[in-house]
């Protein structure tokens, strides 16, 4: 049996757990992670994509990290994952470690706009270490800023994709905000795919 899809099965039974008793758990404990279909949709797609350096903005439990490290192959392969609440950074770890998949991927405790002001200092100014791909799965209000900030982290070619632009409803203004401002970004190819909440995946023209 692969490691990484029994932890996988595992935690979606958390997630449908959750569903169930949503108004009984804590904010703080819940996995608010991607849906199945959005893990294997994102798998699938960085399978053709094949990135050797993924940068993410929303560990929580570690559900879609593991949908991407499934996908990425190669000993130089690394994740590089960003999470503030230390619980879920603590179980994170514990998945990953079943999951056998420890070694490529990266914690990085605090809060995301601290963390990527940190990231973009060294990664602008060595282009060897940018990332293929980026995903957004945080807090929503901060979509613009975490896009703008990501941008130049980018390599040419690279996605940079987001969760939420269509559910929960309560986040609609935020996502309005975020697809106006990338919209207007000139080098962008994005386009909305109503799988899962919703994912918008942005494309940085060669």
């Amino acid at each position: 049996m692969n490691k990484i899809s029994h932890v996988l099965r595992t935690l979606e039974k958390r997630s449908d757990y959750e569903q169930k008793n949503y108004s009984k758990i804590h904010h703080d404990e819940r996995m608010l992670a991607i849906t199945k279909d959005t893990g294997i949709f994102y798998n699938v797609l960085l399978k053709i994509h094949k990135p050797k350096k993924i940068l993410e903005i929303g560990t929580s439990t570690g559900y879609s990290t593991l949908w991407f490290a499934d996908a990425m192959t190669g000993k130089n392969s690394k994740i590089i994952t960003i999470e503030k609440n230390p619980k879920k950074i603590k179980i994170a770890r514990n998945n990953f470690h079943k999951a056998g998949v420890s070694d490529m991927i990266e914690i990085k405790q605090g809060i995301a706009r601290d963390v990527l002001i940190q990231l973009s200092k060294f990664k602008k100014s060595n282009s060897r270490e940018r990332f293929d791909f980026i995903f957004i799965d945080a807090d929503k209000e901060e979509y613009p800023f975490y896009f703008d900030i990501c941008l130049p982290l980018l390599k040419k070619g690279g996605i940079i994709a987001a969760d939420n632009i269509i559910f929960p409803k309560r986040f609609k203004k935020y996502m309005k905000k975020y697809l106006n401002h990338i919209n207007r970004i000139p080098h962008i190819e994005s386009i909305t795919v109503s799988i899962g909440n919703g994912q918008e995946i942005s494309f940085k023209k060669k």
